[in-house]
């Protein structure tokens, strides 16, 4: 049987893994967002100068409810 002092250490061991692998979730989390903030804006941009309409609220709505 494990003594209390090495199960402690177990857990100060995986509560660090955890926390190193909940850091990257988040920078990764971050640079998604940004990605996806600059693709909105670009596509947005060109839609502008082709003079073509950006999808409605409706429209988006709609392909989520099929999901």
């Amino acid at each position: 049987m494990a003594s209390l002092a090495s199960l402690e250490q177990r857990i100060r061991a995986l509560e660090s893994r955890l926390a190193e692998g909940e850091g990257g979730y988040g920078d990764t989390r971050y640079r998604v967002r940004r990605e996806t903030i600059a693709t909105r804006l670009d596509v947005g941009r060109l839609l502008d100068q082709a003079g073509l309409p950006r999808a409605g609220d409706e429209e988006i709505d709609a392909v989520l409810d099929e999901d």
